[in-house]
């Protein structure tokens, strides 16, 4: 791994930790039928904020390509990194409730998962200030990592 490729998922991660943080609020803020069931913004932020650096991490290498290509690529990934996100930032909660049994914990762990990807879902879907935020963001998100690559990526 270069230098270059250190540095674009190190401002992947960051830029989509604070993607996750803007989306998470704006989901306690404007979102609909399950804005009620989500715990407080602080706890939903920092759960959001690590899940996006996470998933954000992961998939840097999709993230920032030139051209259309580029594009088409970040329309295909970002929901996917959302939803990767959205899972991974629920996990623990999912984790503090289980059993000790490990068939618990995986069921648990499993648990949560799905319901992170339902709130984002829900929040995406049934709200346009969410879906705004949400779609804005990884616009911004592919502009800002274009211009970190080099011209032939």
């Amino acid at each position: 791994m270069t230098h270059q490729s250190h540095t674009i998922r190190l401002h992947a991660a960051f830029l989509t930790a604070c993607a996750g943080g803007s989306v998470a609020q704006s989901m306690i803020l404007w979102g609909e039928s399950l804005a009620r069931f989500l715990p407080p913004l602080p706890v939903l932020c920092i759960a959001a904020v690590f899940g996006a650096a996470v998933a954000g991490s992961i998939c840097a290498g999709a993230l920032g390509r030139r051209g259309v290509r580029g594009w088409v690529l970040m329309a295909c990934m970002w929901p996917a990194i959302t939803a990767l996100g959205a899972g991974i930032a629920v996990m623990p909660m999912g984790v503090m409730e289980f059993s000790p049994h490990t068939s618990a914990a995986v069921q648990a762990v499993v648990e949560a998962a799905a319901l992170g990807w339902l709130a984002v879902a829900d929040g995406i879907l049934t709200s346009v200030p969410v879906t705004v935020v949400w779609l804005l963001s990884g616009a911004m998100i592919h502009m800002a990592l274009r211009q970190q690559r080099s011209v032939t990526t």
